[in-house]
């Protein structure tokens, strides 16, 4: 295998961890909305990300649920 196939192997490797802590810490939140509003309610206006996620900050502090802070 040569040093550029081992360099690309890594780096697709590191996206795809990424990508995972990305979505385990909710990064991902505006991303999956975005896809939700078009796929599910084309005709509806999409909420800007900072609006989204003032009001999606808002509703956990309104409803924390179970969190450990």
């Amino acid at each position: 295998m040569t040093e550029a196939a081992i360099l690309t192997r890594l780096h697709r490797s590191f996206r795809a961890a990424w990508q995972i802590v990305r979505g385990v810490v909710g990064e991902t939140a505006y991303e999956r909305y975005v896809e939700h509003q078009r796929a599910h309610h084309p005709g509806e206006p999409v909420l800007a990300e900072r609006e989204f996620w003032r009001r999606h900050v808002d509703r956990g502090d309104t409803n924390p649920g179970s969190r450990c802070c």
